[in-house]
C-alpha cells in the first residue's frame, strides 16, 4: 500500500464514522485510544496536525451557529416587541373611538293641532374617550313645518337647516332646541329628520348618524266647506260656494285657496277674482281668530252621462318650492246627468269663452229642444247677464220673442205668450230666440279694485213637468259663456313749439331750408286690466329728424335712423293708469326742414303712432293707433295756424 492510499484512508475517517462514535481512530472513546508503538513518527506528526485542524474547524462552525442563533433570537424578539407595540397602540386608539358610541335623537310631541307651536329637542352624545371634530347637525323637514326664532340655525335649503357644533369632547353630550309650527290637513303624518356629521380626532374619515321624529296632525283650526250642485247636465252651469273660517284664536297669515277642478270644468267667473294667471289660486291674506270668508266660483261642466266629477278646495299657502301646502281641504263630487231639455246659446256665434272690448255689441242666440218623451208645459227661459260693463239701455230683441229685462238684477226672462213655444213644448220640438246688448264705451273705473271685468252669460229653463229626483229643483242650465273684457289702451299725442320741458329753436312759421324743432308729448293710458310688454312705436315723417333729446332721460327709447322709427319700451302698466293715476308720459324733440313743395301747407311731423301691450287678465294682445300729426298745433296757442310753411 502506497503512502497516498494510507493518507486517503486516514482522511476518510470522518466519513466512516460520521457521528464520531469511534473517535479519531475508530475507538468508542477517544480517551481510551492507545498509541501504536509500531507507527512511524511521520504519521504521528501528520496525525497531530490533522486533529488540530479538525478541532479548529469544528469550533468555528459551532461559533457561527451560535452567532446566527443569537441574531435570529434578537431579531425575533425585536419583531415581537414591535408588533406588540403597534398592536397595543392600535388597540388603545381603537378602543378610544367606537362609531356606535356616538348617538343623536329627536324628541317632541307625537300628536298636535295644525298651527301649534312645537318645541323639538335634538340630543347628541359622544360616549367615546376621544373627542369628535367638525360636528354639524343637519335638520331636514317637510314644507308643512315653519321654523321660528331659531337664531343659531343656518338655512341650507328651502326645507333644511344646519347647526354647527364644532368639537364634541369625549364622554360629553349636548342639546339643540328647534321651535316651529306644523301646518297640514287632519291625519297628516310629517317627519323631522336629523343627521349628525363629524370626524374623530383619531381618524380622518367622515362619520354620520341619523334619527327622525314623526308628528301626527290630529286637527286644524282652519275649516273649509263647499256647497254646490249634486248633479249637473253635461254642458250645464254649476256654482260652488267655498266657505272658510279660522276657529282658532291665533292669526294665520298669508292664506290662499287652491281649487283642483276637473279638466272638463271651465271657470266662467268668480268672486273674488283669482290671484294667479292659471285661475286656480285665490288670495285670502291674514285670517284672524273667528274670522271667515267665502269664494264663489261659477263655470260650465261637461262629461259623459253618469260620470262623477271631483272638485277639491284646499286652504293653505305656497311653499318654498312653489308647491301648495294645504292646511285643510274639502272635496265634492258632482254627477253628470242627462236632461229632459237641451239648451245651447252662442254670443257673436261663439259658444266658448269670449274676449270683448268696450263698446262692442253682443249678439245672443238661444236654442232649446225637448229631448224627452213627455210634453213640457209652462216653460220659463231666463238669461243672466249681470255686469257693470253692460249698457242695458241698448237691449234689443229680434223675431217674435218678447222678454222682460230687469236691469237691476241683470236678467231677461221669457215665457208664454212672449214666446209661444214656451207654453207647450212637445217631444222633439225646439225653439229659438235672439237679442243683443252693447257694452259701455266708458268703463266705470274709480279705484284699484275696478279691474278684470268679466261675467258669465248663463241661460236656464224650467218647467213643472221636468222629471227630477224628489227634492231637486226642476231647472235645467244651459252652457254658460264666460265674457272677459280686454283692457283699453289710450294714446294721446301733442306737439309744441313753446314747451316748458324742452326748448325749441328755428323760425315760426317754418321756412324752406331752415330747421325748426318741435316737442312731441306722448301720454299712455291703460284702463281696466294690468298689461305687460307695453311699447309705443312712432314713425317720423320725411324731412323730420330725430334729435336724441327726450325726457325722462332714463326712458327706454330706441331710434332707427334708416327707417325713421322710434320705439318707447314702456313694459308693464297697471290698470287705472290715466284714470286713477297720471298717465305714463314721454317728451321727445324732432326737427323739421321743409322743402319748397311744402310751402303753404302744414307739413307732417309724425306718420303714425302705435301703442301695443299684452293683457294679463285675458291674455290677448292689445293695440291702438293714431294717425298723422302735423304742424297745425292747436294745443300750442302761441303757434296756432302759423304752422304753415313760409317761403
Amino acid at each position: 500500500m502506497s503512502l497516498k492510499e494510507i493518507e486517503r484512508k486516514i482522511y476518510k475517517r470522518g466519513e466512516d464514522d460520521p457521528e464520531g462514535k469511534y473517535g479519531s481512530l475508530g475507538h468508542s472513546n477517544p480517551a481510551e485510544k492507545t498509541e501504536n508503538p509500531f507507527a512511524p513518527t511521520f504519521f504521528k506528526a501528520e496525525e497531530g496536525k490533522k486533529d488540530s485542524i479538525w478541532i479548529k474547524e469544528e469550533e468555528e462552525k459551532k461559533a457561527k451557529k451560535k452567532k446566527a442563533l443569537r441574531i435570529v433570537m434578537v431579531s425575533l424578539s425585536a419583531l415581537i416587541l414591535l408588533s406588540g407595540a403597534v398592536w397595543g397602540a392600535l388597540y388603545v386608539r381603537k378602543s378610544s373611538f367606537v362609531e356606535d358610541m356616538v348617538a343623536i335623537s329627536v324628541s317632541g310631541p307625537g300628536e298636535i293641532q295644525s298651527g301649534d307651536v312645537v318645541l323639538l329637542e335634538i340630543d347628541y352624545k359622544n360616549e367615546n374617550r376621544s373627542s369628535l371634530r367638525n360636528a354639524v347637525v343637519h335638520i331636514i323637514y317637510s314644507e308643512n313645518f315653519k321654523p321660528l326664532d331659531n337664531l343659531n340655525l343656518e338655512p341650507e335649503g328651502p326645507n333644511s337647516s344646519r347647526y354647527n357644533i364644532g368639537t364634541i369632547g369625549g364622554k360629553s353630550e349636548g342639546k339643540i332646541e328647534l321651535r316651529g309650527k306644523f301646518f297640514g290637513t287632519k291625519g297628516l303624518l310629517t317627519y323631522v329628520n336629523v343627521k349628525l356629521e363629524y370626524s374623530s380626532s383619531n381618524f380622518s374619515s367622515q362619520f354620520t348618524t341619523e334619527a327622525k321624529h314623526g308628528i301626527l296632525i290630529s286637527s286644524s283650526p282652519l275649516e273649509v266647506e263647499v256647497n254646490g250642485p249634486q248633479q249637473v247636465s253635461s254642458g250645464g252651469a254649476a256654482t260652488f260656494f267655498v266657505k272658510y273660517k279660522n276657529s282658532g284664536q291665533q292669526v294665520i297669515r298669508d292664506l290662499k285657496m287652491k281649487a283642483d277642478l276637473p279638466a272638463d270644468f271651465s271657470v266662467t267667473t268668480s268672486e273674488p277674482l283669482p290671484a294667479s294667471g292659471g285661475g286656480d289660486i285665490w288670495y285670502i291674506g291674514d285670517l284672524g281668530g273667528g274670522e271667515s270668508g267665502e269664494i264663489k266660483i261659477s263655470g260650465v261642466l261637461s262629461g259623459r252621462l253618469q260620470e262623477e266629477k271631483k272638485f277639491k278646495f284646499s286652504l293653505g299657502e305656497i311653499g318654498n318650492n312653489d308647491a301648495f301646502v294645504a292646511y285643510n281641504d274639502v272635496s265634492k263630487s258632482v254627477k253628470v246627468i242627462g236632461a229632459a231639455i237641451t239648451i245651447l246659446q252662442t254670443i257673436n256665434e261663439k259658444k266658448d269663452a269670449l274676449f270683448v272690448n268696450s263698446g262692442d255689441t253682443l249678439s245672443f242666440r238661444v236654442k232649446f229642444k225637448n229631448v224627452s218623451d213627455t210634453a213640457l208645459r209652462d216653460l220659463i227661459l231666463t238669461e243672466e247677464i249681470s255686469s257693470p260693463i253692460i249698457d242695458y239701455a241698448s237691449y234689443r230683441e229680434f223675431g217674435e220673442a218678447r222678454g222682460t229685462l230687469d236691469s237691476n238684477k241683470g236678467t231677461v226672462a221669457w215665457k208664454a205668450p212672449g214666446l209661444k213655444k214656451l207654453g207647450v213644448l212637445n217631444p222633439g220640438e225646439e225653439g229659438e230666440l235672439e237679442f243683443s246688448v252693447k257694452l259701455k264705451d266708458i268703463i266705470p273705473v274709480s279705484s284699484t279694485k275696478d279691474k278684470n271685468f268679466s261675467f258669465t252669460a248663463l241661460c236656464r229653463i224650467d218647467s213643472p213637468d221636468i222629471p227630477t229626483p224628489e227634492g231637486e229643483n226642476k231647472t235645467i242650465s244651459g252652457n254658460g259663456i264666460a265674457v272677459k273684457l280686454n283692457s283699453k289702451l289710450i294714446i294721446r299725442q301733442e306737439g309744441y313749439y313753446n314747451d316748458s320741458e324742452i326748448a325749441n329753436t328755428g323760425p315760426i312759421p317754418p321756412k324752406v331750408g331752415e330747421e325748426t324743432t318741435f316737442s312731441i308729448h306722448l301720454k299712455a293710458e291703460n284702463i281696466s286690466n294690468d298689461v305687460t310688454d307695453g311699447k309705443i312705436i312712432v314713425t317720423l315723417a320725411p324731412n323730420v329728424s330725430w334729435k336724441e333729446n327726450f325726457l325722462p332721460k332714463d326712458a327706454d327709447v330706441e331710434y332707427n335712423n334708416r327707417t325713421g322709427v322710434a320705439v318707447w319700451n314702456i313694459g308693464s302698466l297697471p290698470a287705472g293708469v290715466g284714470t286713477i293715476t297720471d298717465p305714463k308720459e314721454i317728451v321727445f324733440q324732432v326737427g323739421l326742414n321743409p322743402s319748397v313743395n311744402m310751402v303753404g301747407q302744414y307739413p307732417k311731423l309724425l306718420i303714425s303712432t302705435v301703442f301695443s301691450a299684452k293683457d294679463v287678465f285675458t291674455g290677448q294682445n292689445l293695440e291702438t293707433k293714431l294717425g298723422e300729426k302735423d304742424t297745425n298745433l292747436l294745443e300750442d296757442l302761441s303757434v296756432g295756424s302759423s304752422g304753415k310753411v313760409d317761403q
